[in-house]
């Protein structure tokens, strides 16, 4: 659970996310869902107490990472990073309490996406980028990875060659390929410590759920 009480900005600014995200123009996909920023805030809040960042810029700029969201087959979906963070500031004058962070919270909401390529300027953007791509990983990422694919009318694998030995990786038509084109290199790039941490586990998740795939895909359940 966040901690509500040590924060009095927090409920208000959770209430007004849930409306804006009620009166969105696309429908999220479950992947991209406000169980996604929660869990991302939580994630956040962790890493920034093991890691002595400032709390608060974690945990707000968790909340607004995905202020805008785009269907991932959409044009605008590598530039949804950017659209957030020009919010952002808006929000955190209008959120009493969250004043003086609203330009740390936006530059963290700037960097933290993979397909926009934000390099993090601060710790506190460090730990909001680790934070949401560990929600890529393990068995959420899992989930999350097969529900966005289905989210576009993506396939699970390709049916002749699912491991991509004799084709081009193309995710957009196959989810299984998103593992090698995203998913597993993302440990590699955690920026904080504790994300690098939390990810060598979660990463291991996919490469066992990979060998049991590939295992039943040939026939040999293991």
């Amino acid at each position: 659970m966040l901690t509500l009480d040590a924060r009095p900005w927090l409920p208000p600014l959770l209430a007004r996310l849930r409306a804006h995200l009620a009166g969105e123009p696309f429908v999220r996909d479950a992947a991209h869902d406000l169980g996604h920023i929660l869990r991302v805030a939580k994630l956040a809040e962790r890493i920034a107490a093991e890691e002595g960042a400032q709390a608060e810029v974690c945990l707000a700029a968790a909340l607004l990472h995905d202020l805008v969201y785009r269907p991932k087959n959409h044009p605008e979906s590598p530039l949804t990073a950017r659209l957030a963070a020009e919010l952002v500031p808006q929000w955190c004058r209008e959120t009493p309490g969250l004043e003086p962070h609203a330009e740390a919270v936006a530059a963290a909401v700037a960097s933290h996406s993979w397909s926009g390529g934000g390099t993090p300027a601060s710790l506190e953007a460090a730990v909001v980028q680790d934070a949401d791509r560990l929600e890529a990983l393990g068995a959420i990422g899992i989930a999350r990875v097969f529900a966005t694919g289905a989210s576009f009318g993506a396939g699970l694998w390709h049916p002749e060659d699912p491991w991509a030995e004799a084709r081009d990786l193309d995710d957009k038509a196959w989810s299984l390929d998103h593992f090698e084109r995203k998913l597993l290199k993302l440990a590699d790039g955690m920026r904080t410590p504790t994300g690098r941490r939390l990810a060598g586990a979660r990463h291991a998740v996919l490469r066992r759920y990979l060998e049991d795939l590939r295992a039943e895909l040939d026939g040999g359940d293991r």
